[in-house]
């Protein structure tokens, strides 16, 4: 038996969210696939790193595609047409659009559908081309995996998929990172990484694209309040810019916060544990998610998680993080303020992280993945 995997979103220099799952997904994979099943990883170039290493069932496929666009639409599609495999696994929602065999079963995961909730928040065309890439996965996908009882609620609602399609596989957290040592390394390598990205503490700490529907500009005016209070306070947003990223600079700069907000762009993954640890807490009021993977890095980094009173992010965080009203920036200030403010009340948010992120793993995620890829046995 053959399962390809589109491998190409894992093998991106600059990853976010989907990125990592796709890369810890196949990582993991590679370590419980049982040996008699062939694994080809697609990627329109050369796999990058330890995603090159592979066991001797897992071989890489680079399939060429010039052009900067439709690699998945016209190269992977083609391909999957001329050398069919029995199974087709697309961690990052995207499938091809023209037919493919019908003996293929495909298994694609679809962490939310966001741009369905709230087109507002998201170009015409992203929002036009997901939703075509929905109705194609509607009618084409055998399995769906997504992350959260809420979005699997979601997609059944919008798209109108039969619930027993969709199986919801929780994601993990990179154990070797994300832990309580990169607290102990703070305290030796901490002022050379806090310096190379011109950190100052104390301060707030998001992660993330920079854009809208992430709620930047509430956290902004959050912080401004705050500030009243604790002057030395900064913010640090860590994220490349996204979507109306021109109007969340506009609201630093009405509120005059230019020389208070840090803004050190995509940082190096060996340092964000260092920066996470470092924060007084971690903000992640956001207006939509189908997960929130940022809140278990922090929780396992011992960071305090202050997070949006959303169905997804009561799922991930349980009882270990203060919810929010994500519309209200005064709202979010007095929580910022309280947990400043009450040592105990930061001691129990850390051991109760501490303790909920047991509960989650990459191999737990790759366990689950798996057992929907294969078929099941009689």
């Amino acid at each position: 038996m053959t399962i390809a995997i589109d491998a190409s979103r894992a093998n991106r220099d600059h990853k976010t969210g989907t990125e990592w799952y796709s890369w810890h997904l196949i990582q993991e994979l590679k370590k419980i696939m049982p040996e008699n099943i062939q694994v080809l990883l697609y990627t329109n170039e050369k796999l990058k790193g330890e995603l090159g290493s592979c066991p001797q069932n897992f071989q890489e496929k680079i399939i060429s595609w010039p052009p900067r666009y439709l690699w998945t639409q016209i190269r992977l599609w083609w391909q999957l047409l001329v050398c069919p495999p029995e199974i087709l696994f697309v961690p990052a929602h995207t499938i091809p659009f023209l037919p493919l065999r019908k003996k293929i079963k495909v298994v694609v995961t679809v962490h939310d559908v966001g741009f369905k909730r709230f087109p507002e928040l998201y170009k015409k065309i992203q929002v036009y081309y997901h939703d075509l890439t929905m109705k194609k996965i509607k009618s084409r996908a055998d399995v769906i995996i997504t992350d959260s009882d809420f979005s699997k609620r979601e997609i059944t609602n919008f798209y109108g998929i039969e619930p027993e399609k969709i199986k919801i596989v929780y994601l993990g957290y990179d154990q070797s990172k994300y832990n309580l040592q990169a607290g102990a390394l703070l305290k030796d390598q901490g002022k050379e990484v806090l310096t190379k990205y011109k950190i100052v503490s104390p301060y707030l700490l998001y992660i993330g694209r920079l854009e809208k529907k992430k709620n930047i500009g509430n956290i902004i005016k959050a912080f401004a309040l705050a500030k009243l209070e604790q002057e030395d306070l900064k913010l640090v947003l860590v994220g490349n810019a996204g979507n109306q990223y021109e109007e969340i600079k506009k609201i630093i700069t009405d509120l005059r916060l230019e020389q208070e907000i840090i803004m050190p762009g995509y940082l190096a993954a060996e340092d964000l544990p260092l920066v996470i640890a470092g924060a007084k807490m971690f903000l992640f009021p956001t207006l939509y998610e189908g997960f929130g993977l940022p809140i278990l890095e922090a929780m396992a980094c011992g960071t305090p998680v202050i997070t949006s009173d959303l169905e997804p992010h009561r799922e991930v965080a349980g009882a270990a993080a203060i919810f929010v009203d994500p519309s209200s920036p005064e709202d979010l200030a007095n929580k910022i303020l309280k947990v400043l403010a009450d040592s105990n009340l930061r001691l129990e948010l850390i051991s109760g992280g501490l303790k909920r992120i047991t509960e989650f793993s990459w191999r737990k995620t790759a366990q689950q993945t798996l057992a929907w890829l294969l078929p099941k046995t009689p």
